[in-house]
């Protein structure tokens, strides 16, 4: 029984050390820059623009965020409350009707946390956006 009960406690604190120390020593997320800031294509036929996200950092260096950072990407209706455009997983939107649209890149603001250890990341998220014009 002390055995097993010795190696539960020793788990339990590696797991421990290890979620802790994940983020230890990393600047956190502080804003991200999209580019391009504004785009204009087409709707008819379905014009495409691929967007980047830089994401800003405490420690004042900069570097291109990607899904592995907990990057996510989304469109808004236009004013109107028409979908003009979709955007996926990497950047790329595309328009499919007439409107102004904004772009919104988001991720986590400490991406040690999404990156190390596979647990959903709860921390607080960082957004940027920019502007797609679909004619």
């Amino acid at each position: 029984m002390k055995c097993s009960l010795g190696f539960v406690l020793a788990a339990d604190a590696l797991m421990g050390c290890a979620l802790i120390g994940c983020g230890a020593g990393h600047a956190n997320l502080t804003s991200i820059t999209v580019s391009p800031q504004t785009a204009t294509t087409t709707s008819s036929p379905q014009g495409q623009v691929g967007y980047t996200a830089t994401g800003h950092f405490a420690n004042g260096k900069s570097r291109e965020l990607s899904r592995v950072d907990g990057l996510s990407w989304k469109t808004s209706p236009t004013s109107s409350g028409t979908v003009a455009a979709t955007i996926g997983s990497t950047g790329e939107a595309t328009c499919s009707a007439p409107g102004n649209v904004t772009i919104t890149a988001t991720a986590p603001e400490n991406l040690q946390l999404t990156v190390n250890n596979g647990v959903q990341n709860t921390a607080s998220s960082v957004s940027g956006t920019a502007t797609l014009v679909c004619q």
